[in-house]
């Protein structure tokens, strides 16, 4: 039996006790929130106890320690926990500075217990397609790589803190930033996972258009240069709304809109994955050939679907059970996060 400490029960994280709750290897053994009211309520749902002390995380029976709150208060709790002997997953990003991020390193690599990071659309099917396209050859030589991630969640923060109801979202000193940190980190991880190449250069223009209440930019425009010769833009905001995933090579593209929108092509013939599939054919154009392209529609798994197989939570857990080092390591968030910061 993993007993597992759940710090920061707002947001995201109620869609991820469930998890936690329902495998029956696992105990929830306290929830624990700065506000009294939300960890009475996750604690309620899934019949822990219930605190704003973060020092239960520490501590005795407790086994593992899921970190879900503020940017700013990473560094603090995953030091203290991981320096406690637990185990640890923590949200993205990392931290909202490099400083921060490179303590939590230097203390996960002192551990002997699985420390790593939580990145959601790793739970995703389609992206573990998606790298296979590329290790396979399907796509050919990548050669760009395109990402939009956009939401109006920023507006709304920003009205509450101009009536008086701030978010740490808002906050440089929470956060590091704005919409960029908490939604490229995505992005950067996916695209040098997918290719296996590393960013080396970066540049871009930040904006705070419509969020006048937060201290952030709610429009950044990022152009990354990988050490295969390849370029990244990845396009992010808080005032707009969409969301889509591109990668294109010399003998095919990977095209997903707004979580559900699917559009392949290749002249390399036919793929099957997991949820991605191609039969193959070809058009002519340009004086040659090249793929057809053919469309799906593809919806993401829940967060706490315990039939999907890469439900990066469970992944975490097992790892923890069998004394495995975590699939996602602080490591590889601290990169990421190096990247931001470039930008």
């Amino acid at each position: 039996m993993i007993r597992v400490a759940f710090v920061g029960c707002g947001g995201m994280a109620a869609h991820y006790l469930p998890v936690y709750r329902d495998l029956d290897w696992v105990q929830i053994a306290c929830c624990i929130d700065t506000d009294p009211a939300a960890a009475q309520r996750a604690a309620s749902s899934v019949q822990a106890a219930a605190t704003p002390d973060f020092s239960a995380a520490l501590a005795p029976e407790i086994d593992a320690v899921i970190i879900s709150t503020p940017n700013s208060a990473h560094r603090p709790q995953a030091v203290a926990a991981i320096e406690a002997g637990k185990h640890v997953l923590l949200q993205k990003p990392v931290a909202p500075n490099v400083a921060d991020a490179e303590a939590m390193e230097q203390a996960a690599a002192k551990s002997t217990r699985t420390v790593g990071l939580y990145m959601s659309y790793f739970d995703q099917p389609l992206i573990h397609d998606l790298r296979d396209m590329a290790a396979r050859g399907w796509l050919g030589d990548v050669v760009h790589c395109y990402a939009r991630l956009m939401h109006k969640g920023g507006m709304m923060w920003s009205d509450e803190a101009l009536q008086g109801h701030p978010t740490w979202r808002g906050s440089l000193a929470g956060t590091g930033g704005g919409c960029f940190i908490q939604l490229a980190v995505h992005y950067i991880h996916i695209f040098e996972w997918v290719t296996g190449a590393r960013v080396v250069r970066a540049t871009g223009f930040t904006r705070n258009l419509h969020c006048p209440g937060l201290e952030g930019e709610d429009l950044a425009c990022a152009v990354l240069q990988l050490d295969s010769g390849a370029v990244a833009t990845i396009d992010t905001a808080w005032c707009a709304h969409g969301e889509e995933l591109a990668i294109y090579g010399t003998m095919g593209r990977f095209e997903y809109r707004n979580s559900r929108s699917l559009a392949l092509a290749s002249s390399a013939g036919e793929f099957h994955g997991r949820v991605a599939h191609y039969t193959g054919g070809l058009i002519s154009a340009f004086g040659g050939s090249q793929g057809e392209e053919q469309h799906m529609e593809i919806c993401p798994p829940g967060f706490a679907d315990l039939g999907n197989p890469l439900n990066q939570h469970v992944a975490f857990l097992e790892a923890v059970r069998d004394g495995r080092p975590a699939p996602v390591s602080i490591a590889s968030g601290v990169h990421d996060l190096r990247v931001v910061m470039a930008v």
